[in-house]
């Protein structure tokens, strides 16, 4: 079958081989890396960006899901879109619908929250090596060769530390002889918590130094100078941020190599991206990221009063009289946003999805809004505004 292109693909292979010494790369984050944040940190130094990770389960079956969970535009390239799937035909069915917008899909084998586990996502894959493995196979059978395939994990779980080592790179080959284009590796198992202390930094160095495809590492990577040492320990050929990135966007621009915070202008510039940007990004998005990259140069009692804000003009006239931060606006021009549409490819029925009507269970369907567009949707009408908004709280030591 003949999928379409919006437009030119990235070869993301070359992406990695072109690189002077480590790609810059914006993490998968559920509700946060959508397009707007994207576009922020792009101007700030980031070379290759992640969606949010997506169902595919709703992303298959709901229109509407497909239009609150995704959107992009001509600006947002090089993009891989992440995926959470059971199984091949899942994730097969969604790289087909989003591949005329994107450069690459991504596997979630990585996130340790419990519902996603629960259901068999993220982390839960890892214990079904073999259904990884034909999810990838069944992938590269379906889509282009040049289009970019991947697979973001976490370390094994082993009796010890060499076990847990050799079991990740026995995957990781396998997963490269099935064709994948890259792989991530969060330096942690997935049952370690975040903490500075359980990043196993020389694990992802061998891992790295196994493989013949650019290796990703992710964990900790709170500033550049983060960035840079876990380069060097690790070889790897890119660095992903995620937490480091909420609370400060320009973590990767080379002109604040020391910043331990957000430097005023790209709080700025977030203002700027979300003014021109309208009701496409959610109030609660908006004040969420604003919190994160903000708050430390704030107390507490200003860091409540600002949480506590309800809308897009309130925040500017508080940013203006409190902290001498203002949109500027001057010159920019409106962003563009694709018109994503997917008649090009009719998703099948899931067997799941048929056994589910047979039983007249609830399933995603046409109408039903994606999952992490709900929960933002909920939190923004929610009366319980949320006083002092954290990162950690809202990662379950995902990073």
């Amino acid at each position: 079958m003949q999928l379409p292109q919006h437009r030119p693909h990235h070869d993301i292979a070359a992406l990695f081989a072109d690189a002077k010494d480590f790609l810059r790369i914006s993490a998968p984050m559920v509700r946060y890396s959508k397009l707007e944040f994207r576009r922020l940190v792009r101007q700030n130094g980031v070379q290759l960006a992640f969606t949010p990770m997506m169902i595919s389960d709703s992303i298959n079956n709901s229109e509407k899901a497909r239009q609150n969970e995704f959107s992009t535009g001509p600006d947002d390239q090089p993009l891989i879109a992440q995926f959470a799937a059971k199984d091949a035909t899942e994730f097969a069915t969604s790289a087909q619908l989003i591949y005329p917008y994107v450069d690459g899909v991504d596997l979630n084998c990585g996130c340790p929250q419990g519902w996603a586990i629960a259901k068999g996502y993220g982390c839960g894959l890892l214990r079904q090596p073999e259904l990884v493995r034909d999810v990838v196979q069944t992938l590269r059978r379906t889509l282009p060769k040049d289009f970019s395939v991947s697979v973001k994990m976490r370390l094994l779980q082993g009796q010890d530390n060499e076990t847990s080592v050799q079991k990740t790179i026995e995957l990781a080959q396998q997963l490269e002889h099935c064709g994948v284009t890259f792989l991530t590796l969060h330096g942690r198992t997935p049952a370690q918590k975040h903490s500075k202390d359980t990043l196993n930094v020389d694990a992802m160095a061998e891992v790295a130094k196994s493989l013949h495809i650019p290796l990703i590492v992710n964990g900790n990577v709170e500033s550049y100078q983060d960035a840079c040492e876990l380069h060097e320990k690790t070889q790897a050929a890119g660095v992903m941020a995620a937490r480091g990135l909420l609370a400060n966007p320009a973590l990767f621009n080379s002109d604040y190599p020391l910043a331990t915070a957000t430097p005023k202008a790209c709080v700025e510039q977030w203002l700027d991206i979300a003014e021109s940007a309208g009701d496409h990004l959610l109030f609660q998005c908006f004040l969420h990221h604003l919190s994160f990259m903000w708050s430390n140069q704030m107390k507490r009692a200003l860091r409540v009063q600002l949480n506590s804000l309800n809308s897009k003009s309130q925040v500017l006239e508080f940013l203006a009289e409190h902290c001498d931060v203002f949109p500027r606006g001057a010159g920019s021009t409106p962003p563009i946003y694709t018109n994503c549409t997917y008649s090009h490819f009719t998703p099948p029925k899931h067997a799941r999805h048929l056994a589910a009507e047979a039983e007249d269970e609830s399933c995603w369907d046409a109408g039903s809004d994606g999952k992490f567009f709900t929960e933002f949707k909920t939190q923004q009408l929610s009366s319980n505004n949320m006083e002092d908004l954290e990162l950690g709280g809202l990662f379950d030591d995902e990073d």
